[in-house]
């Protein structure tokens, strides 16, 4: 289970100097351990070894323990016997685990941000004389490259939103409230998978004043209605993103024309990726092509990078001077928002390859 993250995040600290670090962010306990657990959890990582402190109801955690160079320390969660305090026993367990290392010439890292109070105690009187230094961000970087492991949960999580998207379109009916979709949309998800799903993001009739992103209310579709549809679903906690628009009957001919406006900018995005290219690059020029066609720039990211959350490194915003790199999962998404009158949103997910781009969503984006 993610043994090619661990042996990249080994070779990091090695360089960096760091001989022991606390992973203490649920999400970079998550990319380093592939289980998909809750927090509060950690991981210990003392010269190449991990051992992975987390709750005694997981079972999977013990299959952890079992690989090479791994150990998996229990923590009771759940009990009926004594108070529920799993933190205070994370700590104590972190303690004693600590409390037998010696020889230590590097550095002590931490992910301070997410580090309990008790837990960053733990670690400076375990190692009073060590240099601490800050981990925070560390692992962004080595996220944003997926592994094939990690692409596998991906590309199972687009074909469940396609099949959410084919459900959504047919559910776009005059009368239908926003909520009314969106619960056919989970039910088509959920009876494919055949569990429950945690999924998102905006499910919006285009005659809301705020229509660009909103949780479904009891807006009703009305004639000459346009509808979002922004669908993420989460499998083993690996993230989609996705967007279409939808027409509660025939579109008017202002919507075909900001639809086939919208596809233009998306395929113009998509051209512009390959590794080497710089995010910020590639975002002015989305933003300059639509202002070009005469339309209003939309006021969010051109996209985004997926992963163990639904928005993540490499952003595609005014700021980020970072480059693509093959193995980056990303998100495209340009818009048209005409408050309380319509709205157009297209998006699709693409991996980075060594000479473009390969798409892995697959919904139906084009006009009825």
């Amino acid at each position: 289970m993610h043994k090619q993250q661990r042996q990249r995040t080994t070779r990091m600290l090695h360089e960096a100097g760091v001989e022991l670090a606390l992973f203490s962010d649920i999400d970079s306990v998550r990319w380093l351990t592939g289980l998909n657990l809750s927090p509060p959890a950690l991981l210990f990582f003392d010269r190449g070894d991990f051992t992975l402190l987390a709750d005694d109801g997981y079972g999977e955690a013990s299959a952890f323990g079992g690989e090479t160079g791994c150990s998996y320390v229990p923590i009771v969660g759940y009990t009926i016997q004594q108070p529920i305090d799993a933190p205070a026993r994370l700590a104590e367990a972190l303690r004693e685990l600590v409390a037998g290392i010696s020889g230590l010439s590097g550095q002590v890292g931490v992910e301070e941000k997410s580090l309990a109070l008790g837990l960053w105690q733990a670690l400076r009187e375990a190692f009073p004389g060590s240099e601490h230094r800050s981990l925070e961000g560390w692992l962004l970087p080595l996220r944003a490259v997926k592994a094939e492991e990690e692409l596998a949960r991906i590309r199972e999580g687009f074909r469940l939103t396609t099949i959410g998207h084919e459900a959504g379109r047919k559910a776009v009916r005059l009368g239908q409230r926003e909520i009314d979709v969106w619960t056919e949309v989970q039910t088509a998800v959920e009876r494919e998978a055949g569990r429950w799903m945690q999924m998102g993001n905006d499910c919006i009739v285009g005659h809301r004043p705020g229509n660009m992103s909103a949780a479904p209310l009891d807006f009703e579709i009305i004639a000459n209605d346009s509808f979002i549809l922004d669908l993420s679903v989460v499998v083993d906690g690996y993230w989609t993103d996705s967007c279409a628009t939808y027409y509660a009957d025939q579109p008017t001919a202002q919507q075909i024309e900001l639809h086939n406006f919208v596809e233009e900018a998306l395929a113009y995005a998509v051209s512009l990726i390959r590794p080497g290219e710089v995010a910020r690059e590639v975002d002015e020029k989305v933003r300059s092509f639509m202002a070009a066609g005469g339309y209003d720039v939309y006021p969010h990211h051109t996209g985004h990078g997926i992963g163990l959350t639904g928005h993540e490194a490499p952003r595609i915003v005014p700021y980020n001077q970072e480059q693509f790199q093959e193995g980056n999962v990303i998100m495209l998404e340009p818009g048209i928002y005409i408050p309380g009158v319509t709205a157009v949103r297209l998006e699709d997910a693409f991996l980075v390859t060594a000479d473009g781009t390969e798409p892995l969503s697959h919904h139906d984006k084009s006009l009825p």
